[in-house]
């Protein structure tokens, strides 16, 4: 049964997407023949909605009487804010209830993260916070071999406002889901120092029972390559993939062929995560993504050499190669404290207005 509160919930989201959407302010019959609903009805949520749809300054109307009234979304009614943890260093970026990017800093890890929040100058009514560790069903973080002072900690209770804590490559998954060709599910494997994988289904993390969906590094003894080192990548080139690709992409046969090599060794792992899921695509992110078709081409030849299928995910590279763990992160706190924050629950965030770190 559709109760007379969820009914006002679904008409005030219907309207803040229209005045978040539109690129002009809307009049209140506008405003009816986008969302459907009638005017009193109108009249209503734009009462209850308050400050986040402001009044815009009235124009003539072209005909007798009185300028038509307008309203537009104020996007400065919220702040949100994200926190991408790194090793050495810790990312900030902070937006309008718009998505339009008001600060951006980096601060050294050691920084307590209220502290770099508060040094962008900025209040926001909400974070996200992107960990590079494993998650406990409880929020708090089980494990995290980039920080290991993370572990046991409950970082959503360090802030005063509400806060959202997710491993970092699921938010990077989410982003580029968001960012993507609206494919319905897609893997993401981040490959830098070390491979990471997380899946998004129907626009939806991948968590499992334990939240420990595509945590491969997990499983003792596990390693993608005969050459890592507890999960660490290495190469002919030492700890760092980048000259060795710049090589292959010179045609340096050598190089060419030891990243074949590399494809061909992650390539039966992978084959299983999507034999698995069966997803849309297969996004490669990470800092080895940077290598375009020098990577995805032998890639792509390893894994269709073991898929015996007609068919085959997409194999391409990730869009947000660096920031997708803090766009992630921005927008999921966007949405699940909208109603906090703006009023109006579930109000999905806006992926597609440029948000960019």
């Amino acid at each position: 049964m559709v109760t007379a509160s969820a009914v006002r919930r679904a008409n005030a989201r219907d309207c803040l997407l229209a005045l978040r959407d539109a690129e002009q302010p809307l009049t209140l019959a506008e405003l009816a023949a986008r969302t459907n609903l009638s005017r009193p009805t109108i009249d209503a949520v734009l009462t209850d909605l308050g400050p986040v749809a402001a009044p815009a300054p009235a124009t003539a109307s072209g005909t007798a009487g009185r300028p038509a009234r307008r309203v537009a979304f104020d996007p400065s009614a919220a702040t949100f804010a994200a926190l991408d943890l790194g090793a050495r260093r810790t990312r900030c970026l902070v937006t309008d209830a718009a998505g339009h990017p008001l600060a951006l800093t980096e601060e050294s890890a050691d920084v307590p993260l209220p502290e770099v929040v508060a040094r962008t100058g900025l209040s926001p009514g909400a974070v996200g916070i992107a960990v590079p560790g494993i998650m406990h069903p409880d929020g708090t973080v089980a494990r995290s071999i980039v920080l290991p002072t993370l572990q046991g900690r409950d970082l959503a209770a360090e802030f005063a406002v509400p806060a959202l804590v997710e491993n970092d490559i699921k938010l990077a998954a989410l982003a580029e889901h968001h960012r993507g060709e609206a494919a319905g599910s897609l893997v993401l494997v981040q490959i830098g120092h070390r491979i990471s994988v997380a899946v998004v289904l129907e626009g939806q993390i991948l968590q499992g029972a334990h939240r420990l969906a595509g945590e491969l590094g997990s499983q003792r003894g596990m390693r993608w390559t005969a050459t890592s080192e507890r999960g660490r990548l290495t190469w002919s080139t030492g700890d760092e993939a980048q000259p060795l690709l710049e090589a292959a992409a010179r045609g340096d046969t050598a190089a060419q062929q030891e990243i074949a090599e590399f494809c061909a060794q992650i390539a039966p792992r992978l084959a299983t995560v999507l034999l698995t899921v069966d997803p849309d695509r297969l996004v490669i992110g990470g800092g080895l993504s940077r290598a375009g078709e020098t990577l995805l081409h032998p890639l792509r030849e390893a894994l269709a050499r073991l898929l015996v299928t007609d068919r085959a995910p997409e194999v391409v590279a990730a869009r947000l190669t660096a920031d997708g763990a803090l766009v992630g992160a921005l927008n999921s706190a966007y949405t699940q404290f909208s109603e906090h924050t703006l009023g109006v629950r579930n109000l999905p965030a806006p992926w597609s207005e440029g948000i960019t770190a």
